[in-house]
């Protein structure tokens, strides 16, 4: 009787190992389960600015390895205005605050709801969206070079404009205007000119906007304006004032003149000896080295008579 005694004893203490959740094979069953829990989070990036995407880095653990997932919403000055893990401060404006709510799950429990540091939304830099050089052509004999910008700021401030200008892309000129004289410069045809043009609103800078531009090759011109010429009628000698600015050698043609005339090929010197009692006209065609050409008249009087 006693053997069977010690035998139900046994048997009622195994049923209750079972019950208590021991498997058969000696190990203990998990009915439990634990919230997760975060560590720490991050917004990224610390310095949001109007338009630019907030999110954040969080470092999270659970307990049973389950995956976790994140119910975030965002609050700006206090107000709530959207869920998600990232968010898109298009309405917000330089000064104010934003900060989120963060609450992790397992799918079975919600872990603590952690509130993360509060960023201040800050300036936001201007924007250039157009830019122009003026004028458009640069010689030798321009003189004054100006850019232009046209921008706006996100946060309404005044935009002021500064440019730096380099000479053949090494030598940076020290003038900051928007507006340089070249006179001084000691430029030459061919010569390259940058102009990094930003756009300022007092506290942050745009990103540049860069304009370059050449000097081109000059036309022949006249040096001086001139109505007429008088002449001596057995003996004209006559030096065009026709120079080139850029000191390119220039060959000189007769396109119109009367018989008796002609030119100097070299250096535009009109000689000869005519019958005309009349004012005539001359045309007379300088060419440089590059093709580029000025035709220019010219009145030839004869002396007074008294």
């Amino acid at each position: 009787m006693k053997k069977y005694i010690n035998i139900l004893i046994i048997c009622l203490v195994t049923l209750m190992i079972d019950c208590n959740g021991e498997k058969k094979d000696g190990s203990v069953k998990d009915k439990t389960n634990t919230a997760p829990f975060i560590k720490s989070i991050v917004l990224t990036p610390d310095n949001p600015t109007q338009g630019s995407r907030i999110t954040m880095r969080i470092d999270a653990g659970d307990k049973e390895g389950d995956k976790i997932d994140y119910h975030v919403i965002w609050y700006l000055n206090d107000e709530k205005i959207g869920e998600g893990f990232e968010f898109y401060l298009d309405e917000a404006k330089r000064g104010d605050q934003i900060y989120a709510d963060i609450t992790p799950s397992d799918g079975k429990l919600d872990g603590e709801t952690i509130r993360t540091t509060t960023a201040t939304i800050g300036n936001t830099p201007p924007k250039i969206m157009s830019s122009r050089i003026a004028p458009d052509t640069v010689l030798t004999s321009t003189g004054d070079l100006t850019v232009y910008g046209q921008g706006f700021d996100p946060d309404g401030d005044i935009i002021t404009w500064l440019c730096y200008w380099t000479l053949n892309f090494s030598e940076r000129i020290s003038d900051s205007s928007t507006t340089i004289n070249l006179k001084n410069l000691g430029i030459k045809k061919g010569s390259h000119i940058t102009a990094e043009l930003y756009a300022s609103d007092g506290d942050t800078v745009s990103t540049p906007n860069l304009i370059e531009i050449d000097v081109v090759n000059g036309h022949p011109m006249l040096r001086t304006d001139v109505d007429s010429v008088p002449y001596s009628a057995d003996s004209i000698n006559f030096p065009v004032p026709i120079i080139d600015p850029d000191n390119d050698e220039m060959a000189f043609e007769l396109l119109e003149a009367p018989l008796g005339l002609r030119i100097d090929k070299k250096n535009g010197t009109v000689s000869g000896k005519v019958t005309m009692t009349e004012p005539f006209k001359i045309m007379v065609r300088a060419t440089d080295t590059d093709g580029a050409y000025l035709d220019a008249r010219f009145i030839l009087t004869p002396p007074q008579t008294p």
